[in-house]
């Protein structure tokens, strides 16, 4: 009984370091968000940006080609979320992610 005792705490262990790790590599990774935001230009950049988080603009066929084939889902949800982190939106949370989800979505369905 010690030894799978010994075993499951050893694989938790191993499992908490990667999923550290696979966290601090992954989603906060500047580089990697760089990268990502890289794969769509200025105008829809600041297109997307603004539609997901004030909610005040559309995001146009163009742009939906560049996020949906340039940018991916992923990355996509990961440069809303580290945005989140980073700026006070903690009001509108739910609502960001609602709208991120939403122009995702509505992305998806002109491809």
């Amino acid at each position: 009984m010690a030894s799978f005792t010994n075993n499951f705490s050893l694989i938790l262990l191993f499992f908490m370091m990667s999923s550290a790790l696979m966290f601090h590599t992954g989603f906060f990774n500047e580089d990697y968000l760089t990268n990502c935001a890289s794969n769509l230009d200025t105008f829809c950049g600041k297109d997307v940006y603004f539609a997901i988080f004030f909610g005040n603009t559309t995001v146009n066929e163009d742009c939906c080609d560049e996020l949906v084939s340039g940018v991916g889902k992923v990355c996509h949800d990961d440069m809303t979320k580290y945005v989140l982190t980073k700026l006070n939106f903690k009001n509108n949370y739910v609502q960001i992610l609602e709208r991120s989800q939403k122009i995702w979505n509505d992305c998806v369905a002109i491809e």
